[in-house]
């Protein structure tokens, strides 16, 4: 997402993990880093709505002219794998609620400019305030919303942006296929934790047993397809 000029012409990049940041290229970050980048601003917020909307408002006092989100999420829509990318036309996060529409001309481009090397999919994206964890909870969120993945993030980004009038983007790689539960200790690990990982995170790993080793390991395999679809992603925007 290269654009011309300094950061008042810039787009604001938010993404939720260091480890996103450096599937494009940009390393030694932690959540609440907020650093130049092609142009315009990349901030780390850590996992969750309250962290990403403090992120965004951080890009806005750096000056950009647009706000993006881009990182990873789970899938809803069961024909999607891990490693496919989800240009997303609108965030929903409340069933009574429209959400909010990105910007139409900029997600059209980017999903003609990854098209050339990648699956990519256009519609709605669900933002949560808690992980999604099982088959059968996907299933029914996907029912009632249409929706085809979730993550965290994208909605207080968007809110952020809708107020100061900026134009908006929503870039997402699959890691977490529909069909796939996961264990209860990482749900609850996960649950706040701003990088992803920590203590109660490899607390629930080492004693969660065979079953939770095989999910982190599955996940685990997910979520560098994700990020090598997120490297690939930003060359292709350059």
């Amino acid at each position: 997402m290269s654009t011309p000029g300094g950061p008042t012409e810039g787009t604001g990049l938010v993404v939720a993990l260091p480890a996103e940041a450096h599937s494009i290229g940009v390393h030694g970050m932690h959540p609440g880093d907020c650093v130049r980048w092609r142009g315009g601003w990349i901030a780390v917020s850590g996992i969750g709505p309250h962290n990403a909307m403090r992120a965004a408002e951080r890009l806005l006092a750096c000056g950009v002219a647009r706000l993006a989100n881009w990182g990873v999420a789970g899938a809803l829509d069961a024909t999607l794998a891990a490693g496919d990318v989800l240009i997303v036309d609108r965030i929903r996060y409340a069933r009574d609620d429209p959400g909010f529409a990105t910007d139409a001309d900029a997600s059209e481009q980017l999903a003609a400019a990854l098209s050339a090397a990648l699956h990519v999919r256009r519609g709605t994206l669900w933002s949560a305030t808690q992980p999604v964890a099982t088959p059968s909870e996907k299933r029914a969120l996907a029912e009632r919303s249409g929706a085809l993945a979730v993550d965290m993030e994208a909605a207080p980004v968007a809110a952020v942006a809708l107020r100061a009038k900026l134009p908006f983007v929503v870039v997402k790689a699959i890691c977490d296929p529909a069909a796939r539960e996961l264990p209860a200790g990482i749900v609850r690990a996960l649950d706040g934790a701003d990088e992803g990982w920590s203590l109660r995170m490899v607390a629930a790993i080492a004693f969660g047993g065979p079953a939770t080793w095989r999910a982190v390991h599955a996940l685990s395999r997910d979520y560098r397809r994700a990020r090598r679809s997120l490297a690939t992603a930003a060359a292709l925007a350059a």
